[in-house]
């Protein structure tokens, strides 16, 4: 307050009415209010130097933080990586492995159904073996039969044509006999 005075007394010394002189003073109060002093000012800067020295602080702490965080991510990406890599190996390996035994057992199951179609085929040619043996001797059997039947049949029907020969040639001397007769 003692500028305010000061300046009021300046005022009155230059001849300014009292009442003007308490409105200059006045209003120059009103300004100065919103005006910061020195030692505002100082504090202040206190007051900023003091944030900024704690919010470096504050960042180099997560800087810190955040580089432990990428450097325990990127641990983890390795370790994940190597895992990865473990596996393929042992997956290959596996695949390799069942690989070799689906081969072996397709090579096994492929001699087992060769040596199965070739005792199959054995088999078959036996069967058809004794079929066509069988079939010839139905066939021989039948052929005897037929030669049987049909040398049956020649020798009745010799016999009958030896008969009928017989009886013609009787008829025919029996007729011829007749004939002379009746001529004579």
């Amino acid at each position: 307050m003692s500028r305010s005075m000061a300046v009021y007394d300046a005022l009155s010394d230059i001849s300014v009415p009292p009442e003007k002189a308490k409105a200059v003073v006045e209003a120059w109060e009103a300004e100065v209010r919103n005006v910061a002093t020195k030692s505002d000012l100082e504090r202040t800067e206190k007051l900023l130097t003091q944030k900024t020295v704690d919010l470096g602080r504050e960042l180099r702490g997560s800087i810190k933080e955040l580089g432990d965080t990428v450097k325990n991510h990127g641990e983890q990406i390795n370790a994940l990586s190597q895992a990865i890599v473990t596996q393929g190996i042992e997956l290959r390996a596996e695949m390799k492995e069942q690989g070799s035994g689906l081969r072996a057992e397709i090579k096994d199951q492929g001699n087992e159904l060769r040596a199965e179609i070739k005792d199959q085929g054995n088999e078959l040619r036996a069967s058809i073996e004794k079929q066509g043996s069988d079939f010839r001797l139905a066939m021989e059997k039948q052929g005897n039969g037929f030669s049987l039947a049909m040398e049956k049949q020649s020798n009745e029907l010799r016999l009958a044509m030896e008969k009928q020969g017989s009886e013609f040639r009787l008829a025919m001397e029996k007729q011829g006999g007749e004939l002379r007769l009746a001529i004579e």
